[in-house]
């Protein structure tokens, strides 16, 4: 099988899009969850104690 040929610029520009997207659209979901519907951050459940909680 032949070396693939290095991307141009432009299908460089198209990945990072595709990469990005769904991670901006799914961080904003949360943000605006928690900003104006009042959604609690989830905690990780605590099965021993490795570190104190803030307070």
């Amino acid at each position: 099988m032949p070396p693939k040929p290095p991307l141009t610029p432009d299908q460089k520009r198209i990945r990072v899009m595709v990469v990005t997207f769904p991670v901006l659209v799914a961080s904003s979901v949360v943000l605006v969850k928690r900003l104006f519907l009042g959604e609690q951050q989830r905690e990780l459940p605590v099965h021993g104690k490795i570190a104190s909680r803030p307070a």
